[in-house]
C-alpha cells in the first residue's frame, strides 16, 4: 500500500512540475501509437495560431504512423514524368484495406539495360490514402536523367531475365490503423 501512495505522489509531483499537457501527450503516444486516434488527439493538443492545420497534421502523422507489412496498403499504376531537367515518377495508388490509412510510401524504380543489368532508384513521399480509396502521387528521382527512359517499355511480369525495360514497385509503406 505504501508503494502505491509513493507512486501516486510521484505522478502528482510530475504533473505539477511538468504540466498536464506534456503528460497527456506522453500518455497519448504510449497508448495510441500507430492509430488515427493518436493523430487526432495529437492535433487537439496543438493549438498554435502560427502553424497551419496541415503542418500540425503532418507532424502528428510522422509521430504516430507505423510500418505496414501487407501488399494492399498501396498498389496502383504509375510511370515516369519527364520535365526539362527533372525526372519524377507519378501515378495513382490505391489502398484496398478497410482498416488503415496509408500515410507514407517508398517506391523503387528499376531500369534494365540491353544486357539485363539493373540500376535501381528509390524515393519516398508522404501521402494520404483513405481506406478503400486512391490518391495521386509524384516523387522526384534526382539520380535519373530523362534520356534513360528513351525506347524503354515496362518489363513483362513473367520475364525471368528482363532487358531493355523498366519496372517499379512500392517497397515500403507506413500508415495508421482506424
Amino acid at each position: 500500500m505504501k508503494n502505491y501512495i509513493i507512486v501516486g505522489l510521484a505522478c502528482l509531483v510530475a504533473v505539477l512540475v511538468i504540466g498536464v499537457k506534456p503528460v497527456q501527450r506522453a500518455i497519448n503516444e504510449a497508448i495510441n501509437q500507430g492509430t488515427l486516434k493518436g493523430v487526432e488527439t495529437c492535433m487537439s493538443y496543438s493549438d498554435s495560431e502560427l502553424l497551419s492545420t496541415e503542418v500540425i497534421k503532418a507532424t502528428c502523422v510522422t509521430t504516430f504512423h507505423k510500418r505496414l507489412y501487407h501488399n494492399d496498403h498501396a498498389t496502383g499504376r504509375a510511370g515516369p514524368r519527364l520535365k526539362q531537367q527533372t525526372v519524377s515518377w507519378g501515378g495513382v495508388l490505391k489502398n484496398k484495406t478497410p482498416d488503415h490509412v496509408t500515410t507514407w510510401i517508398q517506391i523503387s524504380v528499376s531500369i534494365f539495360d540491353e544486357k539485363g543489368e539493373e540500376q535501381e532508384y528509390s524515393a519516398e513521399t508522404p501521402i494520404w490514402i483513405d481506406p478503400l480509396n486512391e490518391a495521386e502521387f509524384q516523387v522526384e528521382l534526382s539520380d535519373l536523367e530523362s534520356g534513360q527512359f528513351e525506347n524503354l517499355d515496362f518489363c513483362d511480369h513473367e520475364d525471368s531475365a528482363p532487358a531493355a525495360c523498366m519496372t517499379w514497385g512500392v517497397t515500403d509503406v507506413m500508415g495508421l490503423s482506424l
